[in-house]
């Protein structure tokens, strides 16, 4: 894992995830599979954590080659509301299986609920992610909106 923030409220997440989080960082991804998979399953729905453990099951499927994993991913973002590390999991799940677009729209929501989630500022980084438009209902292309966006791109050079 890339930041620290995961492993936040460590001691209080379920057994089976911390299991999961140590076979990860030993690099053993069969081994995380199962513990997370195990967490996700013995979680009722209403764990604050239930998303979080549905997000790495998730993506050790995807990293294991099943892409069904990020239906658990997608689904896990779906209901989050604060938690950044899910968001994250679903990006570098999308990444993982070529989905581009909906791995920046993960980045982006997860930063509009956690502006300073260390990973997920990496990874758009990382990623290039392009600046919104101006003015939104006209396409990027469009003459207004490349004069307008270079000119904003240029006072916040200034500043």
């Amino acid at each position: 894992m890339e930041g620290n923030k995961i492993y936040r409220d460590y001691a209080v997440m379920s057994p089976e995830f911390r299991e999961g989080i140590a076979a990860l960082a030993k690099g053993d991804h069969q081994k995380a599979l199962d513990a997370f998979a195990l967490a996700d399953h013995k979680t009722s729905r209403d764990d604050v954590y239930k998303n979080k453990y549905q997000s790495f099951h998730g993506l050790m499927l995807v990293y294991a080659g099943q892409s069904k994993g990020i239906e658990l991913c997608r689904a896990a973002s779906a209901s989050e509301c604060f938690d950044g590390d899910v968001f994250y999991n679903q990006a570098r799940a999308e990444l993982e299986l070529d989905h581009r677009r909906h791995a920046v729209m993960a980045l982006r929501r997860g930063l509009s609920f956690d502006r300073s989630h260390p990973d997920l500022l990496r990874l758009r980084q990382r990623l290039g992610v392009r600046r919104g438009l101006v003015i939104p209902f006209l396409g990027r292309d469009n003459i207004f909106n490349k004069f307008l966006g270079r000119l904003t791109y240029q006072r916040l050079q200034m500043i």
